[in-house]
């Protein structure tokens, strides 16, 4: 009999395989889980840069970096199509950019799609294979849509924060944005955490969202404001006072 194991041939009605000692009669070796895919358990995640003139990244919190953000800019015309039935009846509607998360191998876990429309830009989110996974819709309010177009989930605006609240439901993801120092410019990150596992939208799509609201509301870097150093003369007038100040310098 063969082996199942190592493949090495035994003699019929053997108990042991001479090779690796395999039992048998034992129940097979459990196969390996593969790992879960990036996002696929984000509870908390930040959209931002490491260095001025790194890409955006998404990064857990104190921990590692998880993704990267390819950003392409199309032509007009270029996209025109890919998602109008979709998104609305409105023809007119055609790709202006697209955004490609990557692991940390380049392999695409999903991307965003914009869509330059007459009245408010929409972004949809697609998983490797072109599937959309949820539609932004930058209306008032903001409205969400799963990947069959039904609306889903609505964009409520707090205090400090955008919290993400399912149709009939509660709020499932809070987003916010907070500025990252950058050395010699400030940009803008954006902080998503994840209340409630959504019962219709993917995770991905939820993950996505802080990129949205980046393209929304977020501008490029901003250079830091120059720190003047204070003068000599500056020093000389809070040191030796009005009256002798008068006299050096009038």
């Amino acid at each position: 009999m063969i082996c199942p194991s190592c493949g090495a041939p035994n003699i019929e009605g053997a108990e042991w395989c001479e090779r690796c000692l395999r039992r048998f009669d034992a129940l097979p070796p459990a196969a390996p889980v593969p790992p879960a895919g990036a996002f696929l358990r984000t509870a908390s995640t930040n959209l931002t840069r490491q260095f001025a003139r790194g890409p955006l990244v998404y990064q857990e919190p104190g921990g590692d970096v998880q993704a990267t953000v390819l950003s392409q800019r199309l032509g007009r015309g270029e996209g025109q199509g890919l998602a109008d039935a979709m998104l609305t009846r409105d023809s007119l509607r055609h790709l202006d950019e697209r955004h490609t998360v990557v692991d940390g191998h380049d392999a695409p876990l999903f991307h965003i799609e914009r869509y330059r429309a007459t009245s408010s830009p929409s972004f949809t989110v697609f998983d490797p294979g072109c599937d959309a996974l949820a539609v932004y819709v930058s209306d008032d309010p903001m409205i969400v849509r799963d990947g069959t177009g039904a609306p889903v989930a609505r964009i409520r605006p707090g205090k400090d924060r955008l919290d993400l609240v399912e149709t009939g439901g509660t709020t499932i993801a809070q987003c916010w944005k907070s500025e990252v120092d950058l050395v010699w410019i400030v940009d803008d990150a954006w902080g998503l955490t994840v209340l409630e596992e959504p019962k219709t939208l993917d995770r991905r799509a939820l993950v996505g969202w802080p990129l949205v609201c980046r393209l929304l509301w977020s501008g490029p870097p901003r250079k830091k404001p120059e720190r003047h150093e204070p003068s000599l003369a500056g020093g000389l007038l809070l040191d030796v006072g009005l009256d002798v100040a008068s006299s050096l310098f009038f």
